[in-house]
């Protein structure tokens, strides 16, 4: 069937729905959820009981919601800057509407608040505060060097906190795994800085590397990727080197990599590089919750 114009549009339209509200990112933090829920929180032998729950996924689609509303309204103030850095994607995506983009992030908002609220008023509370945290991020932390890093990757990982919070997740283990993964997304925001550094200055963000220099900012992020050496050898040692710890031994040889890397690297193609690896190993993490189970 041929489409007509009216159509196309439609459909170029909600493809870049999706590139604005980075469908991919959502698809791993939804399957972040469930792993950590099945093979993590409860006896995975028995998943079809936890994946009937209603309010598991009152929870996942919550947080799916309020992520796309907070991608909405970074695009919204990033716009100066992604058409600098990005500006290919940027003009496609702005075929949605600046206005409909505002209309849909708060639609998506309350969306996200009432599926809350189905769960208890606490989980409600819970993504308020997250969707507020989401917008003052966007408006002005970012804009914050370090806090703005810190606040990305703290945020990033929020949606989990609801799902351990529901679940009373009070295990020192998962804590310090979710600390090294935290740690590797912190990393890669400072790494995507370094890859917008050109953006940053025009559009007067005071990033980390607009503020301290490149240089500073690359021996920082090897002081941090050395510090990841903590929590991962403290999960080998309660861990006996087994399950979890081949994740941790593949992404500890990808963050010693991306040292040597990094000091060499000097152009924004360098930055996407280490961008892209870093991706890889927060889903390797993502998909590494599997590996608690054995």
């Amino acid at each position: 069937m041929r489409l007509n114009r009216r159509q196309r549009l439609l459909i170029f339209k909600l493809s870049a729905l999706l590139s604005m509200v980075r469908w991919y990112n959502i698809f791993f933090l939804a399957l972040a959820q469930y792993l950590a829920v099945i093979f993590i929180l409860n006896d995975h032998h028995d998943w079809w009981n936890t994946i009937t729950n209603p309010n598991l996924h009152l929870i996942v689609f919550a947080s799916l919601f309020s992520v796309a509303g907070g991608y909405l309204i970074n695009n919204f103030y990033d716009l100066e800057k992604d058409m600098i850095n990005r500006p290919n994607k940027t003009l496609y995506e702005k075929i949605v509407k600046q206005s409909t983009s505002l209309r849909l992030y708060f639609l998506f908002n309350v969306i996200g608040a009432l599926l809350a609220w189905l769960v208890s008023f606490h989980v409600f509370l819970f993504f308020s505060g997250f969707i507020f945290l989401m917008w003052f991020y966007s408006h002005k932390l970012k804009k914050i060097p370090f806090v703005g890093n810190m606040a990305a990757a703290l945020l990033s990982i929020t949606p989990f906190f609801a799902i351990f919070i529901y679940y009373q997740l009070e295990d020192l283990l998962i804590i310090t795994y979710v600390s090294f993964v935290l740690l590797v997304i912190f990393i890669r925001e400072i790494i995507k800085d370094l890859e917008a550094l050109k953006g940053d200055v025009l559009a007067g963000y005071n990033t980390l590397p607009v503020t301290i220099g490149v240089v500073r900012t690359k021996w920082l992020i090897v002081g941090f990727a050395l510090l990841g050496a903590i929590p991962a050898f403290a999960i080998f040692y309660k861990t006996d080197f087994s399950g979890i710890s081949y994740y941790l031994m593949a992404g500890g040889a990808g963050i010693f990599a991306s040292i040597f890397f990094l000091i060499r690297a000097g152009s924004p193609a360098d930055y996407r590089v280490l961008n892209h690896l870093y991706r890889l190993l927060i889903i390797g993490g993502i998909l590494g919750l599997v590996l608690f189970a054995w």
